[in-house]
């Protein structure tokens, strides 16, 4: 009796969440009505194309959305976690069903079929209304929302060295949580010996919080129902260890190609104070990860960042291109910083992407960022660089040098932070997202203006600015595990008319200048030529700036593209936009301070 009182409960709380209040005997009636069904791992809820058109909530557990290709392969859509209905599209337009929904792990689901939610309505017509409130507001979601899966409950945790004890990396994420009010139950290999496996999974889907369940390879029975319960899997390792792969991780079949695979994030343990790391590719070639993070023990950042990303609460900075006008974007993330906003993961178009990557290299050490501001200034990296005009103005080697001598042999995939950059693939017409590979190598490819420096040439194929297809990458950092992002844009959306019927001359323009008229405002050439180029990607920056939580179009008039002279007075801009922006944002907008759903 206790048992069925505590899943009634847990059920009702399920409810609330998805429709807010409801009256007790509606609460009673959809869980006396609906039929509760446990779905194994592996088991299809429905197929694509099917006509069955009920309404599922589920209660507990994981179900993963696929889109059935025409080759009989399948295109995975996201995953469905507890407290999020399935299929009520279907149940409203009596359609087939548009996708196919199988179960990633062991689950519950609340089943009402057309019949048995017509039962409801006809007592309660509230709940129609309740319930298109909710299809409604699922329409209306921005790109970033839809794409954000519910946050995991059950996590397996592998370390592969079992002989170096991990306690103090993983007692310093418990009571990071804790100080979040987040509730963390941790289960060992023995577990099984004093209980069965039924009586696990009830325990786990009880506890309102998070489960953390130790795998090892000397307990492969257990192992394998960790991977079954699992929502997550996090790979533990000692970042200096050998990077072959672990019996454990062949014994779990851990990077096998299926419909069910887990996401699995690779957690490279550093020690305290430990050095920058290098070499950071070798962990990622025989492994299938979604997701690599450096840790270093006792480095509260770090601790926040990985709580934040198992929480579901990371923070996504996007930064735009724009030439030396980048240089707002150090100040931007000075303010952010003041404010206690700390960045999870960082991506950035050209300029963004050349001082988005200075900053994640620095570790967003103010000092060493100041300094590479200071030292690229005065490197007058656009100033003396010209060539035969054939592929372009500039022969970009300062800039290549300066970059080599900044970043050296690191890889982006060695960044502490976990940061991508993007160009634009002129063999191909296509986007590039760059998130691993040498740091300068990719940045150049990002920075490459056409017609201002030559292409970059990777893997054999030409490179050129990224703003040429997207000056404003958010949309690619919606495949990171992030909630909220942050988007910061260069170049001015809005409309700017000019005060003559003609162009002038150019004679008019110089005598306009010697006389210090400034009756013509015109962009220079440089200007032009990039802001024509990523006119297309204007419109794309339109259109998905809707789906960031802090979007800020800096100010930036009078400041050439190509003019690193006043760097100090653009990253000053940028310090006092920012401020600015977070000072004037309500108490409800503060998402940073605010605990996410």
């Amino acid at each position: 009796m206790e048992n069925y009182s505590s899943k009634n409960a847990h059920n009702r709380k399920i409810l609330l969440q998805l429709f807010g209040e409801l009256e007790e005997d509606l609460l009673d009636q959809i869980l006396e009505t609906g039929n509760t069904h446990e779905v194994e791992i592996g088991q299809f809820l429905f197929h694509q194309g099917d006509k069955e058109n009920s309404l599922y909530i589920v209660l507990s557990g994981r179900f993963r959305a696929l889109a059935e290709q025409s080759d009989g392969t399948f295109h995975l859509l996201g995953d469905i976690g507890e407290g999020e209905p399935i299929g009520e599209y279907a149940l409203f337009m009596q359609e087939p069903r548009g996708a196919s929904v199988v179960a990633i792990r062991k689950s519950i689901v609340l089943q009402l079929s057309e019949s048995e939610y017509m039962e409801i309505v006809a007592k309660h017509p509230a709940f129609s209304s309740k319930l298109t409130r909710f299809v409604v507001n699922r329409l209306k979601r921005n790109v970033l929302q839809q794409h954000l899966e519910s946050s995991a409950k059950n996590i397996a945790l592998i370390n592969l060295q079992a002989e170096n004890d991990i306690s103090d990396y993983t007692e310093s994420i418990k009571s990071q949580f804790e100080s979040l009010n987040v509730n963390i139950q941790v289960f060992y290999p023995d577990t099984l010996d004093n209980m069965e496996p039924k009586s696990l999974f009830d325990t786990l889907e009880k506890h309102d919080g998070l489960n953390f369940l130790v795998c090892s390879d000397e307990n492969l029975k257990w192992s394998k129902e960790c991977i079954i319960y699992a929502d997550l899997v996090i790979v533990a390792t000692d970042f200096y260890a050998d990077s072959k792969l672990y019996n454990i991780e062949e014994h779990l079949d851990l990077y096998s190609q299926n419909i069910l695979n887990k996401k699995i994030y690779l957690l490279l343990l550093h020690p305290e104070n430990g050095e920058f790391p290098k070499n950071t590719r070798r962990w990622l070639l025989n492994r299938k990860l979604n997701l690599h993070i450096h840790y270093r023990k006792n480095h509260a950042p770090d601790i926040r960042r990985f709580s934040r990303i198992l929480a579901n609460k990371a923070i996504g900075l996007v930064l735009g291109g724009g030439g030396a006008k980048g240089f707002s974007h150090i100040g931007a993330v000075k303010a952010l910083n003041e404010a206690g906003i700390e960045i999870d993961f960082l991506g950035g178009t050209s300029a963004g992407a050349l001082y988005g990557i200075a900053m994640t290299y620095s570790d967003f050490d103010q000092k060493k960022i100041d300094y590479y501001c200071h030292d690229s200034a005065h490197s007058k990296l656009t100033s003396n660089d010209y060539t035969i005009p054939i592929l372009s103005i500039m022969s970009g080697k300062k800039m290549t040098n300066y970059l080599k001598g900044m970043l050296g042999d690191t890889y982006l995939e060695d960044i502490w932070v976990g940061t991508y950059c993007i160009s634009t693939n002129f063999s191909n017409a296509s986007i590039k997202v760059h998130d691993q590979g040498l740091a300068w190598k990719q940045v150049e490819a990002s920075i490459a203006i056409p017609g201002i420096f030559p292409p970059v040439v990777i893997d054999n194929q030409l490179h050129v600015d990224g703003g040429v297809v997207d000056n404003l990458p958010i949309e690619t950092m919606y495949k990171y595990p992030v909630r909220h992002i942050i988007a910061i844009s260069l170049t001015q959306l809005k409309s700017q008319n000019v005060v003559f019927d003609e162009t002038p001359s150019a004679f008019s323009l110089v005598w306009d200048k010697l006389t210090n008229r400034k009756k013509f405002k015109l962009p220079g050439i440089t200007s032009i030529l990039i802001n024509s180029l990523t006119l297309n990607s204007r419109q794309k920056q339109e259109l998905s700036k809707s789906g960031v939580a802090l979007y800020v179009e800096m100010e930036l008039r009078g400041i050439s593209m190509m003019d690193d002279r006043k760097w100090k007075e653009i990253i000053q801009k940028g310090y006092e936009q920012m401020k600015e922006t977070l000072e004037n944002m309500g108490p409800e907008e503060n998402f940073w301070n605010t605990p996410s759903d």
